[in-house]
């Protein structure tokens, strides 16, 4: 959008150059300055970051350039920002042509911020910044795809489905996913996309499972991972950010962000009833495994790597994020699952692994300068419950509210202590979090 201007420059006594951004041709004025701060903020914000450390870069980045202020207002889409010099000021609105999730975009944009000294120029953080947006994706369409079906896979197997249900939903998350990078990069409607790739995936999971039943190849219906097929699609990053945006108090982004979360699970749960409706099949919590327990904790060990990786890669992590995140929640998912079979409730399990994750994505960011967000929120990824999610919209369809309710409360319940969780990890280790004070 065309920056609004607000005040009066005087450029007369500043030597033109030509910029490729700003309209005015003024060589580190007023306008350029904000111009570059708002251009760091915009890349933050279409890779996923949380509103608050959006501001936290851009008030950095405009004190290194050598403005007075720099005050600004971040939602889920759109940046509204006031930078003052000399008494002069100016308002631009910044909308980013795409908003996703993009960790190696993210990682390599906070360490320019942080590497900036007082004196450096505008240009060279619209340089850098323009080096960082022309690097492409990190994975090729094939990677991403298997990290989408091994992902789901994987999932499938912490919901106690069988090799049968993960073989399922490793066909349908990785040709669902496929499709959906492909539609991504089209720039086509988000919600549009969720839909097509859930009704894929769906549907692809139960012609992988019915027809070897119906050849008498199988026993059973197998339908347990029919919902672990399409949570490649549960927005997660902006369902962790958005209450962790809310807990900052920064209502306008957090309000957003869940609501296009709620969207697209809305979009996605629709999408799986609509497939087993046509099909005459429903979802179906799976049987115990009944594995040795040690066993059973390796499996999931495992199960829990496998899926955070995964998720990672659809993330566009670099390898090494990728890890960290599978480790840190390996150690807590695994304490996570040792709690619930100890009768502790998942709510409770989950709000102390939680807590874990936050206090080891700390010290990880702290020790490779990297956004805490990019190791933690895969981490929690895992531990959201897309059955119940799916489970209450369709026991809402046909008619069963209370089950309905009590499939939501639960899924809530466990996606509010997962994000709570994180946030208290961040009170204890954030003194800016603290703090009621915002970054300028």
């Amino acid at each position: 959008m065309s920056p609004r201007e607000s005040g009066a420059e005087s450029p007369a006594a500043e030597t033109a150059v030509p910029t490729t951004t700003s309209p005015i041709p003024v060589a580190d004025s007023l306008t350029v300055r904000s111009e570059a701060a708002a251009e760091v903020g915009s890349v933050l914000l279409s890779s996923g970051m949380a509103s608050y450390r959006v501001k936290v870069a851009m008030a950095r980045t405009a004190r290194a350039l050598g403005l007075d202020s720099f005050d600004s207002i971040v939602t889920f889409s759109d940046i509204t920002a006031t930078a003052t010099l000399d008494g002069r000021y100016r308002t631009r609105i910044t909308q980013p042509g795409h908003v996703g999730v993009d960790v190696d975009r993210m990682t390599r944009t906070q360490r320019l911020v942080e590497d900036l000294r007082p004196g450096v120029r505008a240009g060279e953080i619209l340089e850098g910044l323009d080096a960082i947006r022309a690097r492409g994706p990190l994975y090729g369409p094939l990677v991403n795809a298997l990290a989408a079906a091994l992902a789901c896979a994987a999932f499938a197997f912490l919901n106690q489905g069988g090799w049968v249900e993960m073989a399922g939903a490793f066909v349908g998350a990785g040709i669902g996913q496929a499709v959906r990078r492909r539609l991504q990069q089209r720039s086509w409607n988000h919600f549009l996309i969720t839909v097509i790739a859930a009704l894929l995936a769906s549907g692809l999971y139960l012609l992988v499972v019915s027809v070897p039943t119906a050849l008498g190849w199988l026993d059973g219906a197998h339908l347990a991972g029919y919902v672990a097929a399409v949570l490649f699609v549960v927005p997660g990053f902006p369902m962790i950010t958005g209450i962790l945006d809310l807990v900052r108090a920064d209502y306008a982004a957090g309000i957003a962000r869940l609501a296009y979360s709620a969207l697209m699970l809305a979009g996605a749960a629709a999408s799986i009833w609509v497939t087993g409706l046509v099909a005459g099949a429903a979802g179906a919590p799976a049987s115990q495994l009944a594995l040795d327990p040690a066993l059973e904790l390796v499996l999931r060990a495992l199960a829990t790597l496998v899926g955070v990786v995964g998720f990672a890669v659809i993330f566009n992590s670099p390898l090494r994020i990728a890890l960290l995140a599978g480790g840190v929640s390996v150690v807590a998912n695994s304490l996570r699952f040792v709690m619930t079979e100890a009768q502790i409730p998942v709510q409770l399990a989950t709000l102390l692994a939680t807590v874990l994750v936050g206090a080891a994505s700390y010290a990880a960011a702290r020790a490779w300068r990297l956004p805490r967000t990019a190791i933690s929120v895969p981490a929690v990824v895992i531990m959201i419950p897309g059955f119940a999610m799916y489970a209450s919209y369709a026991l809402l369809n046909t008619g069963d509210l209370i089950g309905a309710v009590l499939q939501l409360q639960e899924a809530i319940q466990v996606v509010l202590a997962a994000a709570l969780g994180l946030a208290l990890a961040h009170l204890a280790t954030s003194p800016e979090w603290r703090r009621v004070s915002q970054p300028r």
